[in-house]
């Protein structure tokens, strides 16, 4: 019932908005209870730089902020304020002066101190304060909703490597292959792609055709790739695990490989691109899952752009 009465004085306001040219502020979105204006959004781009200080995760340098964009930022901000309060945790407003005391401290200034340097900053201690307050939320959001819901596997990590070695002859691979080897006058040069795509089914549990009811399978484990001839190695090299190479003619058989598994033979460079590259992969899937989870949160708040 308070919302439904919120809403409606809010219909009503913006309806004499749209009749008064000389409105001194400009409703652009409503979240819940809470109204966002210009005059907010235009707050938000003048202290910038003190936002990307103190919650570089929140106002990242590389974003473009554009109203829509600092809009959005707002909303998240009130989405996860309310999700935390669901779950029991509310920020006190002791929490938060602990916080600024301890950057007082670690900074060696004083309250006057922080705050001449606030107005110098295009910001004031009130909103300060705020800034402290949402980013606290944030990082206690992130621990408990957005972390849990993210992994980052060891073949994710050797996958991402291949990709960026594919051409370094410097790195070796060991493989499990599995080789399904049929006579070359069954399967010609012209029938590869379709000899793919049903070894591809096959696999996975389809038929196969009786005219490859004569195809021989073998299992090559624990190889590495200099075992191989030059050309099975540039398919290989081209192929992830759980994939079918392309087919490939050897001693007047056509056959085709399985990649049951593909490792990285451990190799200082690799060990010394293990954690850059899964902090890529963490980074990329954190904005993925955060910017679902906030899509579908959405669902169960009012959330209204103007």
């Amino acid at each position: 019932m308070r919302l439904f009465l919120f809403l409606a004085l809010l219909f009503s306001t913006l309806n004499l908005q749209a009749k008064n040219t000389k409105l001194l502020d400009k409703i652009t979105a409503v979240v819940d209870e809470h109204v966002i204006t210009k005059s907010m959004i235009e707050r938000v781009k003048k202290s910038l730089p003190i936002r990307q200080n103190i919650s570089p995760f929140i106002y990242k340098k590389e974003m473009k902020y554009t109203d829509k964009a600092i809009s959005n930022l707002i909303i998240r901000k009130y989405i996860i304020r309310s999700t935390l309060a669901e779950q029991g945790y509310v920020i006190s407003d002791s929490t938060v002066e602990k916080e600024i005391k301890r950057k007082e401290q670690r900074l060696g200034l004083s309250r006057k101190d922080l705050i001449a340097f606030l107005k110098k900053s295009n910001t004031n201690f009130e909103e300060f304060f705020e800034l402290n307050k949402e980013a606290i939320e944030f990082n206690h959001f992130n621990s408990v909703v957005i972390i849990p819901l993210i992994s980052v596997s060891e073949q994710e990590i050797k996958n991402e490597f291949f990709k960026e070695n594919v051409n370094n002859k410097t790195v070796s691979y060991r493989y499990t292959l599995v080789d399904f080897s049929i006579d070359q006058s069954i399967v010609t040069k012209k029938d590869y792609a379709k000899f793919k795509k049903t070894m591809e089914s096959f696999q996975k549990g389809g038929p196969l055709p009786s005219k490859y009811g004569s195809i021989e399978t073998s299992t090559l484990g624990d190889i590495t790739a200099d075992g191989l001839t030059a050309e099975l190695q540039k398919l290989l090299n081209k192929t992830q695990e759980g994939q079918f190479t392309q087919p490939i003619n050897m001693m007047g058989e056509t056959h085709i490989f399985y990649v049951k598994t593909r490792d990285v033979v451990e190799s200082s460079l690799f060990q010394s691109a293990k954690n850059r590259i899964r902090a890529q992969l963490y980074e990329a899937k954190a904005k993925e899952v955060t910017r679902m989870w906030f899509e579908r949160e959405k669902a169960n708040h009012y959330v209204k752009t103007l």
